[in-house]
């Protein structure tokens, strides 16, 4: 006679069990490993983008500021300002467009689609670079231009009884005012048109891409 052996249904059931959660944890770890790598050298590249773009910027404002006329000067200053505005407006209807309208616009070929779905789907890192990056240093550049300007036109002395001193406060208070604003008012219309704001710039660098 053969005899079988009873076989412990739950301690497979157990051992099967335990063997898909190890694997489970062995896969999350990887993707907590692979995040952690992302964000490590996308905080590298941020900084370096953020260092090549201030010295740029920095040159070209203290090429102005120093060489040009006034007038340049202060075209150079309302340019900045300009700049940190509609780049703040991307930033926000980037994060506050919808993916859907997109992608059935890219399942219709339409110009500049496959780029907006990207834009979307990254939609941090824009944010970052645009509001972030280009934003602060358009900003820390236009006090700088500021400055410059009040030197070229009132002088050096800063002291606190000159008159130079308090036009310089009133002057900076007014750049910081027309940038807040200015991002206050299409701050409204990125939220409400951020699918077309999207497409607009995603038309404009369809330009530059093989992506269309």
């Amino acid at each position: 006679m053969k005899y079988r052996i009873p076989v412990d249904h739950t301690l497979v059931s157990t051992k099967k069990k335990s063997s898909n959660n190890d694997k489970s944890k062995n896969k999350n770890k990887q993707r907590n490993n692979a995040r952690r790598s992302n964000i490590t050298s996308w905080t590298i590249k941020i900084v370096i983008i953020t260092l090549i773009l201030s010295c740029f910027f920095s040159y070209l404002s203290e090429l102005t500021a120093t060489y040009a006329h006034v007038a340049i000067s202060f075209v150079l200053l309302i340019l900045l300002i300009f700049i940190n505005i509609i780049f703040d407006a991307v930033a926000i209807a980037t994060t506050s467009c919808e993916l859907p309208p997109l992608l059935a616009m890219a399942s219709r070929k339409i110009k500049g689609s496959r780029l907006a779905v990207k834009l979307v789907k990254n939609a941090e890192r824009v944010s970052s670079i645009c509001g972030d990056v280009i934003g602060d240093i358009c900003g820390i550049i236009s006090g700088a231009c500021t400055a410059a300007i009040l030197v070229k036109t009132m002088g050096s002395s800063t002291g606190p009884s000159s008159l130079s001193f308090w036009i310089s406060i009133v002057c900076s208070g007014v750049v910081a005012a027309l940038t807040v604003g200015g991002k206050a008012i299409i701050k409204v219309f990125a939220v409400k048109k951020s699918k077309e704001v999207v497409m607009f710039v995603s038309t404009i660098l369809s330009v530059f891409s093989r992506d269309k």
